[in-house]
Parts: structure tokens; sequence; C-alpha cells
């Protein structure tokens, strides 16, 4: 899938707040060679709203898949897309939120066949 995603000038890049430090022994472990950064200590996450505060889960002002709503999770899956152009300015030009990637996990597909699906 590398040379695939390299041939069409598209890098995967997965995203973490826990330091590098904590990602990097486990991705190790794991055999996995795609590129997981950390964005920890910094507004990432809250920039693409999947990771909230403590003060908005409290106050129930937290936005997540484009809508406001109660949530009690500091943290929710997102799928995110940027493109960089020939200046090096970078544009979101993709976001999915909440069920939104399950299309990139690939075993949902099949336990969604199932009788008891994914058990939720």
């Amino acid at each position: 899938a590398d040379q695939h995603l390299k041939h069409h000038d598209v890098s995967l890049v997965a995203i973490s707040r826990a330091p590098l430090a904590e990602l990097l022994p486990y991705k190790q472990r794991m055999g996995w060679r795609f590129d997981w950064l950390s964005s920890y200590a910094s507004d990432f996450n809250f920039d693409m709203q999947v990771s909230f505060t403590e003060r908005q889960i409290a106050a129930g002002d937290t936005i997540y898949n484009f809508e406001k709503r109660p949530l009690r999770s500091k943290d929710l899956p997102g799928t995110s897309v940027f493109y960089r152009d020939e200046c090096g300015d970078i544009f979101l030009t993709f976001m999915s939120r909440a069920r939104g990637g399950d299309a990139l996990i690939g075993a949902y597909h099949y336990l969604d066949m199932t009788p008891k699906g994914r058990n939720e």
C-alpha cells in the first residue's frame, strides 16, 4: 500500500496526543511502518475538533461531527486530509468524524455482516 500512496504523491500519517516517546516503542513492537506523529502539547486535536477540554465537556460546549452536542469523552476519532500546494501552503480538504472513518477499518465491514455486529 505504501508504494501505491507514494506513486500518487500521497502520505499517510497517524497522529496521537500521547508523547512521541510513548508512541514509538508501541509502533516498533507492532512492526508498523507508517509515520506516527505526536500532537502532544499542541492544539492540533482541538483545532480538528476531536479533543475537548474538561471545561468544554462540563459546559456541554463541544462540537463533534459538525454539530454541537454534549460529550463525555476527551478524545474521539477523526480523519482529515490536507493538501500542500507548490508554495508550501497547507489546506484542509476533507474531514470526517464519528463513523465516517469506518471505511478505513476493514474489520468493521466483516463485523457488520455478522448477527451481533460490533456488539455496540
